[in-house]
């Protein structure tokens, strides 16, 4: 018994010096450092995975070395959605994930990825960081419990095909790949495809063996993934504008001290406005990269496009209610 008794309370003292170091439950210390892993579907070539690394390495600098956050991108812990269910149930620390997926979760934010929403950056700026971004992202929390630490602009999307695109009409018949999210889903439909939802790690080998005709993303990914080399036509529809956000467990931030969320919080707003400026810079330079390896650039009917898409609002309104939308364009 004496043994017994000496190794449970040997235990007890390994546990509460691990734990004062590392973390708390109600009443005990916060964790004064730690390893996050930090999660995304982009290809490490992306402005967005650079931007993740640059945040990892001021958060870093920041605390002293204490806050160490490991990136994985390109799918390495799966889909998005495996990134995001990751996200929700804590076994991935901090993710970047579109507001479309976290929208399965928290339909109100399935409105950010409405065809046409916003009339330009500046524009989509103002309501992310405003009221009414602030008040989705509280929203957000208490619905999944992730943290909002700043949505990313990841462009405008853009149709590639094997034939231009000019209207919706172009479209009829076409079996077009849209993410897993309702939203994207509605729009390629609205539009006159057929859409074929998959993850973005499977799009170019199914364009390459003719398994969809096309898909839609904003320039950067497109070339990144290196679409141009199994699509001969981009159709500049912008037909969404997204900002992909980057999201803490944020149980696992109320259990920092202090010192460890001002490093974490100081990093992302440093880093932030340099990833929406890589990918503005990045909209411009790539297209032109593109054209130069053969691509051919397309300038459609976008009034076609806007009012082929109008219904999608009314289909979704019941997600975020009736006033929602124009609030938003009431912002200028």
């Amino acid at each position: 018994m004496k043994k017994i008794l000496g190794l449970v309370l040997a235990l007890t003292f390994f546990a509460s010096f691990v734990y004062a170091g590392g973390g708390s439950e109600a009443g005990g210390s916060k964790k004064e450092e730690a390893t996050l892993k930090l999660a995304h579907i982009y290809a490490p070539t992306h402005a967005f995975s650079i931007g993740m690394k640059n945040i990892a390495a001021a958060a870093k600098e920041k605390s002293g070395g204490k806050l160490i956050i490991n990136e994985f991108p390109a799918a390495q812990l799966g889909s998005e959605t495996d990134i995001a269910n990751g996200g929700v149930n804590g076994s991935i620390e901090m993710i970047l994930v579109g507001c479309g997926e976290i929208g399965k979760r928290y339909t109100p934010l399935l409105i950010m990825d409405g065809p046409f929403l916003f009339s330009g950056y500046e524009h989509a700026r103002k309501v992310l960081d405003g009221p009414i971004g602030q008040e989705l992202w509280d929203g957000c929390l208490k619905a999944t419990g992730l943290r909002h630490l700043r949505a990313n602009y990841y462009g405008s999307r853009n149709v590639t095909t094997k034939k231009a695109i000019n209207s919706p009409d172009d479209l009829r018949g076409m079996k077009i790949r849209a993410p897993e999210q309702p939203m994207n889903v509605a729009i390629v439909r609205a539009m006159g495809a057929q859409p074929t939802p998959m993850a973005l790690s499977e799009v170019y080998l199914a364009l390459q063996q003719n398994v969809v005709d096309g898909q839609e993303n904003p320039i950067p990914t497109i070339h990144s993934q290196k679409f141009y080399e199994v699509q001969t036509h981009i159709s500049l529809t912008k037909h969404m504008t997204q900002f992909p956000t980057l999201f803490i467990r944020d149980a696992l931030y109320q259990d920092f001290t202090p010192e460890l969320k001002k490093a974490l919080d100081d990093a992302v707003k440093e880093v932030g406005p340099s990833i929406d400026k890589a990918v503005l810079d990045d909209e411009e330079n790539l297209l032109s990269d593109m054209k130069s390896k053969g691509m051919t650039v397309i300038q459609p009917n976008i009034d076609a496009f806007v009012k082929a898409t109008a219904g999608v609002y009314k289909e979704f309104e019941k997600n975020w209610g009736p006033d929602l939308y124009g609030k938003i364009q009431a912002i200028r």
